[in-house]
């Protein structure tokens, strides 16, 4: 996979998930992500590109993300709302929470997938 990806992940975790994100990901990146490759994104697969990234972003591999490491990726204001105990790291667990609360956001119709 590539950084591209991980930019995809960090779009759809700044809260833009919709079906225009899905939509306008490049079709080479849609298809890594869309494992069964039925032209959706299933939770499963939302959630195993999230833990891709989060692992790719996580340079240091010490299971949280500090600003030096997120910057790249998200701005400072992003960080801040993702990072809920006010540590200045963002937590696999509130990295988890914040793609599950996107994910929920954009799946209006609640069929369990992105379209």
């Amino acid at each position: 996979m590539t950084r591209g990806l991980v930019i995809a992940a960090v779009v759809l975790l700044a809260g833009a998930v919709s079906a225009e994100t899905v939509g306008g990901l490049h079709e080479n990146e849609l298809k890594t992500i869309d494992a069964n490759n039925d032209g959706f994104l299933s939770r499963d697969e939302f959630n195993a590109f999230s833990d891709y990234a989060f692992q790719e972003m996580d340079e240091d591999k010490n299971g949280t993300l500090g600003r030096d490491e997120a910057e790249p990726f998200l701005d400072i204001k992003l960080f801040q709302n993702v990072d809920r105990d006010n540590n200045n790291l963002i937590s696999k667990a509130e990295y988890d929470a914040q793609m599950s609360a996107d994910f929920d956001a954009a799946d209006q119709d609640g069929n369990g997938q992105l379209d």
